[in-house]
């Protein structure tokens, strides 16, 4: 059977303007399959914004849950009624058969509603996992009071009555309804869903949670360089921290090493952490969130670059543009590409949480230009392996919608075939009555 592509995709998104993270690669992968000529509606739960992803935009013109009053977001965050309507108001009336709905964000706004919107294409809908909230309904299986790797297995007794939560049981407690509700919409533990995780690891947590993996697919996520080649990271002294400044991300565990390493620490980025880091390591430079224009000068002075997060990185955008720079990492073993970037000798691990192994890194690799440059020349060899660029990321995901259409061409020949044989024999069994 020749795999067709799609006619259409429909981009399913928090938001529509370029926030980082999965936002981005929904907004890129729009861009993209225009490109390629398949048209594209991108819907969203944000406002209309400045620029918009494609032609064919919907915004829902509705605002993030923590920006609303708290009753508001505890209903809608469970369920939005008017998401519900757009959405299903959207395929009933423009549906084909050769539609893709892919899925990219839906928990800062859309709620589940979407979920019962798309249940009757189930077929022909992609669940993107740039995270775990598919399995893990704090979405990181991580235990954000204790800023440990989680153990258990999702929605277990020992889950539920654990606080795992950052805000407090309550949220914990929500958060599991909201987990439930999504699963009973969409379900994906006793039916295959399509599936695409950022890392082939991300499949033994989400089986853990006892998901079916029947149509889990690995897509690596796109990665450009910090900066173009060139740079020689063995001549610089500055250790660079880029993300979120919150202490799941483990910026108190990157200053404190750097203070006990003595060695130069620069942040990109900002956060709730910024005025401990600025009151406790005042000679830690915080430069707030740049853009990647404006990063290239503080990239330039970088030696390595820490990725210190205490949860299992899915991905490591950070540390996967870093290597591609050619500049070595030092990131926790938590992260799901540690033993990999580790292996290929492009950058060292350490153990999570574990300040003085960190500091120890640091002082190694502050000590010793010749592992520096090494390390950098193994980042420029290995970096095409570790990640797509965005055009061969697009071509995997319109490659994987053709098999996504040929499995629902092959589901709906099968249901005809079987409605087909059935109205057969029921017209047997009358004729039979009428001789």
């Amino acid at each position: 059977m020749i795999v067709q592509p799609p006619d259409r995709v429909v981009v399913i998104n928090d938001r529509s303007t370029r926030v980082g993270g999965a936002t981005n690669l929904a907004i890129l992968s729009a861009e993209l399959l225009q490109q390629r000529g398949i048209s594209v509606t991108f819907f969203a739960g944000d406002g209309v914004p400045a620029n918009k992803p494609a032609a064919d935009t919907i915004n829902l013109d509705a605002v993030p849950l923590l920006e609303r009053r708290r009753s508001d977001a505890m209903r809608l965050g469970l369920y939005d009624p008017p998401v519900y309507e757009a959405l299903a108001g959207l395929i009933a009336s423009r549906d084909t058969p050769t539609t893709i709905y892919h899925v990219h964000g839906w928990s800062k706004i859309l709620s589940p509603a979407i979920f019962r919107a798309l249940a009757p294409v189930r077929d022909r809908v992609v669940l993107h996992a740039h995270d775990y909230f598919l399995a893990c309904p704090n979405g990181g299986f991580v235990n954000f009071q204790t800023h440990r790797v989680c153990q258990l297995k999702p929605m277990s007794s020992r889950c539920l009555t654990t606080q795992c939560d950052k805000r407090g049981l309550h949220e914990k407690a929500w958060r599991s309804v909201r987990h439930m509700l999504r699963e009973h919409l969409f379900p994906t533990k006793r039916v295959a869903a399509n599936i695409i995780v950022v890392h082939e690891r991300m499949r033994g947590y989400f089986e853990r949670a006892g998901m079916n993996g029947t149509r889990i697919e690995t897509i690596r996520n796109p990665v450009l360089p910090f900066i173009d080649p060139g740079l020689q990271p063995w001549t610089n002294r500055n250790f660079v921290f880029v993300g979120r400044l919150e202490p799941e991300k483990g910026f108190e565990d990157a200053a404190r090493a750097a203070h006990l390493a003595k060695v130069p620490l620069h942040f990109i980025g900002d956060g709730a952490g910024r005025a401990l880091i600025e009151k406790t390591f005042p000679e830690a430079i915080v430069h707030g969130w740049k853009s990647k224009d404006e990063m290239r000068d503080i990239i330039h002075g970088a030696r390595a670059v820490v990725v210190s997060s205490r949860v299992p990185e899915p991905f490591g955008l950070a540390a996967l543009e870093a290597i591609s720079s050619g500049i070595p990492v030092i990131l926790t073993d938590a992260a799901l590409l540690a033993d990999e970037i580790a292996a290929l000798g492009c950058g060292v691990k350490f153990r999570v949480a574990d300040v003085e192994d960190l500091a120890a890194t640091m002082r190694t690799l502050a000590a010793n230009d010749a592992l520096v440059r090494q390390m950098s020349g193994n980042c420029f060899r290995e970096a095409a392996a570790l990640a797509h660029t965005p055009e061969t990321w697009a071509d995997a995901l319109v490659d994987l919608y053709g098999r996504v259409l040929q499995r629902a061409n092959r589901s709906t020949v099968d249901i005809r075939r079987h409605q087909l044989v059935a109205t057969a024999a029921r017209g047997d069994l009358r004729s039979g009555e009428a001789g």
